[in-house]
């Protein structure tokens, strides 16, 4: 094929892609649906909850005080409960072999993120955790104003994870033993569609964070 019919082809494929994101976005603003219920407890965010129908903005370092109010989003009765669910982590030693092999390919780029931290990973709840992250990692994800990441069985925090904060992490790890390989394309086409601050994969990482403190 010729350079020009690349080009042309490549252009189709970002034509109908964009058409498909179009088209997701406004199934999951029209038919079946739910309203999303306050997405986060004060603990974690801004100090004060949050009244139901409303959701954060985007990027968490933007909370505190000055959390924009939009409205009630609406939601897919089946995405509602994906935001609910907290998987159990693997119950023999057969499916945790399984999980970790499953998860192996994201987990292998979580480790050549936290190759390039600078600091040495400890093993913690089953996973590698990099600890006080410092490098480009680091700075990326205090830009964002996140506090930890998780890829696979691989987690980059730039400071020491609280108890809660590591639940919320973990709950990261189970999806990506039941996505394994697809963790990425789901994530992110939920990510297009929802943002971060109403993720349903985030929601429930949330929540897992929360139940970790009322026990």
């Amino acid at each position: 094929m010729s350079r020009r019919g690349r080009r042309s082809l490549a252009l189709l494929a970002l034509l109908a892609g964009a058409g498909a994101l179009v088209r997701v976005r406004r199934a999951a603003a029209s038919a079946q649906l739910r309203p999303v219920d306050a997405l986060a407890p004060a603990a974690e965010l801004s100090g004060s909850p949050l009244a139901a129908g409303t959701f954060l903005p985007d990027r968490l370092g933007a909370v505190g005080g000055n959390a924009q109010v939009l409205g009630p989003v609406w939601e897919h009765p089946t995405l509602a409960a994906f935001a609910e669910w907290v998987p159990a982590p693997p119950a023999s030693t057969l499916t945790r072999a399984l999980a970790y092999l499953w998860a192996a390919p994201m987990t292998a780029v979580g480790l050549l993120l936290g190759a390039t931290t600078g600091v040495r990973p400890v093993v913690r709840d089953g996973v590698l955790l990099f600890p006080g992250a410092r490098g480009p990692a680091a700075a990326l994800l205090r830009a964002q104003g996140y506090a930890a990441t998780t890829l696979g069985h691989a987690v980059i925090a730039t400071r020491g994870p609280s108890p809660s904060l590591m639940a919320h992490e973990l709950v990261h790890v189970r999806q990506a033993e039941r996505f394994g390989v697809l963790f990425a394309p789901v994530y992110g086409l939920l990510w297009a569609i929802y943002g971060y601050g109403r993720h349903p994969m985030e929601r429930a990482a949330r929540r897992g964070g929360r139940l970790a403190t009322t026990r």
